[in-house]
């Protein structure tokens, strides 16, 4: 198979993977929500504080795949000729490769996530800084609480720029601790009875 027929099949696979994404949003959004989750996407408690509701989560995750299946049919729709990059439609070892890494580093950063805030409580205590008696104590306190998830979500963002990159350069760190800090801040802050991770294990 040449070149150009290799190009032409890749284009398809984009268009129709981007496609079948957006149609997939669509029947989530349109049919299969509304019909499956009981509450909104926002609802009042008992306390007639705002919180969110079942299909906050679901929505939240369904939308974050629209904008990149629109880049993936806009970045196929106006690639030029000989530059749609990497054949697709075959899985090779380098596949296999670059998945196999990504697990290992999606279970690395779980893993830090889980120890930092443990890890931080030990060495303030060991300093004087505090005496709390084990993280769970510390659990809902601030550094404390936020502190494994800005840790180990800087640390993956960090990971997966460099193994879909190859390179990691200061602003791309910049870039992946402002957004940890920014889901920080909407989730811890504006989301009061959202715990982050692994506070809902403790």
């Amino acid at each position: 198979m040449n070149r150009a027929a290799e190009n032409a099949r890749s284009a398809r696979w984009n268009l129709w993977l981007g496609a079948g994404t957006l149609a997939f949003v669509a029947l989530c959004l349109f049919v299969w929500f509304p019909r499956d989750i009981g509450s909104g996407f926002l609802q009042q408690n008992l306390t007639g504080r705002t919180v969110p509701g079942d299909s906050f989560f679901p929505v939240l995750l369904i939308g974050l795949m629209v904008p990149l299946a629109v880049l993936l049919i806009v970045a196929q729709i106006g690639a030029r000729s000989g530059k749609n990059g990497e054949v697709v439609g075959h899985i090779g070892l380098r596949n296999l490769l670059f998945l196999a890494q990504m697990v290992v580093l999606t279970g690395l950063g779980l893993l830090v996530m889980d120890v930092t805030g443990p890890a931080l409580v030990w060495a303030t205590n060991a300093v004087g800084l505090s005496e709390a008696s084990g993280y769970r104590a510390v659990s809902a306190t601030f550094p404390f609480d936020v502190s494994g998830f800005f840790v180990g979500g800087t640390l993956l963002t960090c990971g997966y720029t460099f193994v879909a990159r190859h390179r990691l350069r200061w602003r791309d760190v910049l870039i992946a601790v402002v957004t940890t800090a920014v889901l920080i801040g909407l989730f811890d802050g504006l989301l009061n009875d959202i715990q982050l991770p692994p506070n809902a294990d403790i």
